[in-house]
């Protein structure tokens, strides 16, 4: 476009001098070149700055490697190179016995495992009944102990009754004794009195004292049977006493070896709970496995990750993939999302801003109008990267070739057909600043769009 104002001022320039209304002097033309400075530089700066056209484009589409998670011999490929597909179909299969095998062996380790914790559990019933057991056994023990102890308490009440009684009757044997001699005593007097002097005394008291007597020795007897009564029952009792005191030593012993018996079951429930613990374990890790394997068997088909075709296939029925990213099985281009990336110089972008109104021409469709929005101006550009290298970077390689990238959006309120993926073209951006000489760009893009037919890029 500039060129064109270019000529047109020219040719303007040669007709004044052909016409002779402008002297060929060193001053006119000076000031003639001034003007077309002027005239022509001025608008060209407003232009490049306002509405600045690139024909730095390119469409780009995101594209995925095709590299499989597992590895094995293709099976079957059935997507073709090139022929558009929609997400989810079907791209190749790997053979998936080895796979299958190792889903079934996982499988049969996770009933396994089931199992193993069926029992588990099965057995921690088992403990929990034998600790409930084994608690009253503990409480049976207990109550045999209190009991054998009450009836030692009553064997001792009944030892110190028989004491009681033995002193008792020992008291009451003196007493007895004492009677009798007193009794002998009178009968003997009553008895020689009337041998001395049968007057003295009457044979009826004669007669009494000897009952007297004869009362006294029947109670003395009794009184000493009582003692021998007494001995006796304090024998029996400490004779109970010493069974009491075995029942209760026994009672001992059966009360801690039930505590014994209560210790172990408790040992065996903790053991057995351990133990669904380990086997709950085994079951997650199985079911890990089967997870795993199901995972695995499923990657054996490869399935179109978007909408868009595959390229750069290198694949047939019997080749062996691995999941290494530098042997991918080919390329997919996704053509669910396309962009438009423009290249300008970075002085040309100080009044581009996102949202800007877009123009362009895709060189795969001369005649045709494009229209978009800026999305954004990509602040960064390679040549400021330094890799990570052992070498220092070179001064001469340190510099810029002044450009930055802008990304575009084609509208979707319009036709836009399958854009293929590095396909170049002319855009134009219309900022807020210098609309007039908007009309520049307008133009030269309509011109691009036509001039393709005959200039093809």
């Amino acid at each position: 476009m500039i060129a064109f104002m270019l000529t047109i001022y020219v040719a303007v320039v040669v007709l004044l001098f052909k016409m002779k209304l402008v002297k060929p002097n060193p001053y006119p033309i000076a000031l003639i070149l001034v003007a077309g400075i002027f005239v022509i530089g001025g608008p060209a700066v407003a232009w490049t700055l306002s509405a600045p056209v690139s024909p730095r484009v390119v469409t780009t589409q995101y594209v995925v490697q095709l590299v499989p998670y597992v590895k094995g011999q293709v099976a079957k490929v059935h997507a073709q190179a090139n022929v558009p597909m929609k997400k989810g179909d079907l791209l190749l299969e790997i053979n998936p016995t080895p796979y299958q095998n190792a889903l079934d062996q996982a499988t049969a380790q996770l009933q396994a495992a089931r199992e193993g914790l069926k029992q588990a559990e099965a057995g921690v019933d088992v403990a929990k009944a034998s600790v409930a057991s084994a608690a009253a056994g503990v409480q049976q023990a207990t109550a045999a102990v209190g009991q054998s102890k009450a009836v030692v308490s009553n064997a001792l009440a009944s030892i110190k009754r028989a004491k009681a009684g033995i002193a008792s009757a020992e008291a009451g044997v003196t007493k007895a004794k004492a009677a009798d001699d007193l009794a002998k005593t009178e009968e003997q007097i009553a008895v020689n009195l009337q041998k001395t002097d049968a007057g003295a005394i009457s044979a009826l008291r004669v007669t009494q004292s000897v009952q007297s007597r004869q009362a006294a020795d029947a109670a003395l007897q009794a009184a000493e049977t009582g003692v021998n009564e007494a001995q006796a029952a304090l024998l029996q009792a400490e004779a109970g006493l010493s069974q009491s005191q075995a029942a209760e030593q026994q009672a001992a012993a059966g009360l801690v070896a039930a505590q014994a018996v209560q210790q172990q079951a408790d040992a065996s429930e903790s053991q057995a709970m351990l133990g669904v613990k380990i086997a709950a374990s085994k079951v997650q890790a199985a079911e890990a496995q089967v997870s795993d394997a199901q995972f695995n068997l499923g990657q054996c088909k490869m399935l179109a990750p978007a909408d868009g075709y595959v390229v750069n296939w290198t694949v047939q029925e019997g080749t062996m993939l691995v999941p290494v990213p530098l042997a991918a099985a080919g390329t997919f281009i996704n053509t669910e999302q396309t962009f438009i990336v423009a290249s300008y110089p970075q002085n040309w972008l100080m009044n581009v801003e996102s949202g800007d109104d877009v123009e362009l021409v895709l060189n795969p469709f001369p005649g045709r109008l494009f229209k978009g929005k800026v999305d954004q101006v990509i602040p960064a550009t390679g040549e400021g990267q330094f890799d990570p290298s052992k070498s220092v970077p070179l001064a001469s390689q340190v510099g810029s070739h002044g450009f930055l990238a802008v990304k575009i959006l084609l509208d979707q309120d319009q036709t836009i057909p399958s854009l293929p993926l590095g396909a170049g073209g002319t855009v134009a951006i219309y900022t807020d600043h210098g609309k007039p000489v908007h009309i520049i760009s307008k133009v030269a893009i309509r011109m691009q769009k036509w001039l393709l037919y005959i200039m093809p890029s």
